[in-house]
């Protein structure tokens, strides 16, 4: 694939879609508990371009995020999740030292120019957390991210914010109503890791709290009751226009271009559906692999800034609903597919 040039590169980067084109969050109304730390939401989530940023795209292999998961499940089922977290219940684990060893490959061969993200599922859900986040520290000195759904975020304090005064930066994200029972712990949770945290980190420049719970999301598959299929609308291009989460992914030794096809063989077989003919053309696809020959990783850098056949799963007319509804019944714990 050539190189795209200086103009068509900035107008593909700056057309990317993505959380940052959505409305971002402020305090929830009248209803939060956490109103009162109007500093602590999170502003827009990607850095700003580097001015040498087109010299970078052409010496290495250069994508805006990537993502790494410590964990693939989740202890919520939020309707709408992008990672396909609702699928995957808690111990849907991945190998953390094939992760580590993924990381230290691939960090020193590409430029990552905003941020990588750490996170899950639920990242707290993998004792081994901290390790993962330390191998990113040690191999990229970029602006990191830890994402929490704050359920576990207390009991693991001490070493968050150990790290947030290495830098990195807490991204707590909360998807239960505030008046619901199971939200009103939640919240009680983050009250107690800020007023823990308050006087040991800078927390207005190291926790971003944002409220999802009473934002519109929509269903990423097509859901026909107790298992899921691809949209297929045949115009990628609105899909793609639509997508929140256009992100690679590093996992299983490869760089996927979005969670939904980096996780799709452990969602299909939670939901029993690996030999559903409708998922086949979608299984075909595989990730690049961390040690290919540097021209298909620069390949890979040019496919994540555009729309791909895979984006043909996603709707190009989504249906949005309030993102605190938790599907019930369709979790089940699956274990990290290898590829070789």
């Amino acid at each position: 694939m050539p190189r795209l040039s200086s103009e068509k590169f900035y107008e593909t980067l700056n057309n990317l879609s993505g959380t940052d084109k959505f409305n971002l969050q402020q305090p929830k109304k009248r209803n939060s508990p956490l109103k009162k730390y109007t500093g602590l939401y999170k502003k827009k989530s990607v850095s700003p371009q580097p001015d040498n940023l087109y010299q970078l795209y052409l010496e290495k292999p250069t994508i805006r995020v990537l993502n790494i998961h410590a964990h693939n499940g989740c202890n919520l089922a939020c309707k709408g999740c992008n990672h396909n977290s609702p699928f995957l219940a808690p111990g849907s684990s991945l190998n953390v030292d094939m992760m580590i060893k993924d990381i230290e490959t691939i960090l020193p061969r590409i430029n990552v120019w905003s941020h990588i993200s750490v996170l899950g599922g639920e990242a707290l859900l993998e004792p081994r957390c901290e390790e993962i986040l330390t191998a990113v520290e040690k191999n990229y000195d970029g602006r990191i991210k830890l994402y929490s759904n704050a359920t576990l975020l207390y009991e693991n304090r001490e070493w968050i914010v150990k790290h947030m005064n290495r830098d990195v930066k807490l991204y707590v994200t909360l998807h239960l109503n505030p008046l619901s029972k199971s939200g009103k712990t939640l919240y009680r949770n983050v009250e107690k890791f800020i007023e823990y945290a308050k006087d040991k980190t800078e927390l207005e420049d190291h926790l971003h709290l944002s409220e999802p719970w009473n934002e519109s999301w929509f269903d990423i598959v097509k859901h026909e009751g107790d298992k899921i299929y691809p949209y297929n609308d045949n115009n990628i291009d609105k899909s793609w226009n639509n997508c929140t989460c256009p992100n690679p992914q590093l996992y299983s030794g490869m760089i996927w271009k979005c969670p939904i096809i980096a996780y799709l063989r452990e969602t299909i077989s939670s939901t029993g559906q690996l030999d559903d003919p409708k998922w086949k053309p979608y299984l075909q696809y595989l990730g690049t692999r961390i040690d290919a020959p540097i021209d298909e990783l620069f390949e890979m850098a040019d496919e994540t800034l555009i729309p791909h056949k895979m984006c043909n799963m996603c709707p190009s007319n989504p249906k949005w609903h309030f993102a605190h509804i938790q599907l019930k019944g369709v979790k089940n714990k699956v274990g990290q597919f290898l590829h070789t």
